[in-house]
């Protein structure tokens, strides 16, 4: 359970973060805006890892732009990463079933 709400509250962040952008046009370089502000340790991890994999690229003097490319795949990659944990608990709980009597 403690993964799906991971998962969901992630996917919240990553939405406001992407409609912050989307809504103010920044999705190309030459309208890049300010990051906003973090609305929690979730949102912050979010926008780092965002930075990290290219879906926000700096545009310098702290403003940056949504690069709806790269975002793709990061939505993909974190899907991957939510199926990833949600079958290894599946798994895990499979195996505490059987062997659990």
């Amino acid at each position: 359970m403690t993964g799906t709400v991971a998962a969901t509250l992630a996917a919240r962040a990553r939405r406001r973060i992407v409609d912050h952008f989307t809504s103010a046009g920044a999705t190309l370089p030459n309208h890049a805006i300010a990051c906003p502000e973090p609305g929690g340790r979730v949102e912050r991890h979010i926008v780092r890892r965002m930075i990290a994999f290219g879906a926000l690229r700096a545009a310098g003097e702290g403003t940056y732009w949504l690069d709806t490319r790269r975002l793709a795949d990061f939505r993909k990659e974190s899907l991957a990463r939510v199926l990833g944990v949600l079958a290894v608990a599946g798994f895990a709980a499979a195996g505490a079933i059987a062997f659990g009597g």
